[in-house]
């Protein structure tokens, strides 16, 4: 009986995986991404820890996508109208899988950037700290622009 609950569970699993791929091009994507970039390293000479990094990297940022897909489902049936606290929790949801993918970003630069290219890790740490700087400065400048438009709509008497 206890063995028979355990496959269950792995089928309910694996349908929800076939579900949410049916339904998320984004998480095509991370998975089509994901084998290539194992099956590459396969073919290339990385240690077992750098395997594991891509791995790991390649792993969480499905993760995220499934749970953004969660979080998304969950949010359309709680309400279907527009929602600024829904928009704020989709937003949130979405920005974890962009973080994770420039986490996984940087692993693949640090790991196949070498082992391609033979870049130096201060090469790929350059690449991080460009990734590092760049992000925030994009968000400061969308969010200094969302502002300078909501002033500009206020100070509008036509």
């Amino acid at each position: 009986m206890g063995s028979s609950n355990i496959l269950k569970s792995f089928l309910h699993a694996f349908e929800g995986i076939e579900e949410a791929l049916r339904a998320q091009r984004n998480l095509k994507i991370h998975f089509a991404v994901a084998f290539v970039v194992i099956v590459v390293s396969y073919f290339l000479n990385i240690s077992a820890e750098e395997f594991l990094w891509l791995s790991f990297a390649v792993f969480s940022v499905i993760g995220m996508e499934l749970i953004n897909t969660l979080v998304e489902a969950l949010m359309d049936v709680y309400d279907k109208s527009f929602d600024p606290a829904i928009k704020f929790v989709k937003d949130v949801s979405a920005g974890i899988v962009l973080w994770y993918s420039l986490f996984a970003t940087i692993v693949g630069l640090v790991v196949l950037g070498k082992a391609l290219f033979h870049w130096t890790f201060n090469l790929a740490r350059g690449f991080t700290m460009i990734y590092l700087t760049v992000f925030p400065m994009l968000i400061l400048i969308r969010r200094l622009a969302s502002f300078v438009k909501r002033k500009g709509k206020n100070s509008y008497r036509g």
